[in-house]
């Protein structure tokens, strides 16, 4: 009898330390900001391997930009950025970049013109949701 209660809190112990922490689908943090420029880094970022998604917003496009999603995966490490912007064709563009090494947000100076940007952190399931 005894064997059997260890063998069961021997397994209830195993289910829970290897069964695969989950997050749930949420938006964890949203916060807006006046940026002058945005910036994503990443190995195929070039300004020339992909001329048509934006991946430089700076003083003469920020106007463009609407929202920035920094999306974490299951275990809270970042998958990804989406981006949300409409280009001058007037058609509103969702463009989810992986691989991104960095990212780099200049806040406008006193005197000078920028945009509130909206800027999200969510879970993955919550990419799906176009809004």
């Amino acid at each position: 009898m005894r064997k059997i209660k260890g063998l069961i809190f021997g397994l209830f112990l195993a289910f829970l330390f290897l069964w695969p922490t989950v997050l749930p689908a949420a938006v964890i943090s949203i916060e807006q900001r006046d940026l002058y420029a945005v910036y994503f880094l990443g190995p195929e970022f070039s300004g020339t391997s992909l001329p048509y998604v934006l991946t430089k917003f700076g003083p003469g496009n920020i106007n463009l930009l609407e929202r920035i999603d920094i999306v974490l995966d299951q275990e809270g490490r970042v998958a990804g950025i989406e981006l949300v912007y409409t280009p001058p064709n007037g058609l509103r563009r969702h463009v989810f970049l992986r691989n991104v090494s960095g990212w780099v947000f200049e806040e406008v100076r006193p005197g000078a013109k920028g945009k509130r940007v909206t800027i999200r952190l969510i879970t993955s399931e919550d990419l799906n949701r176009l809004d």
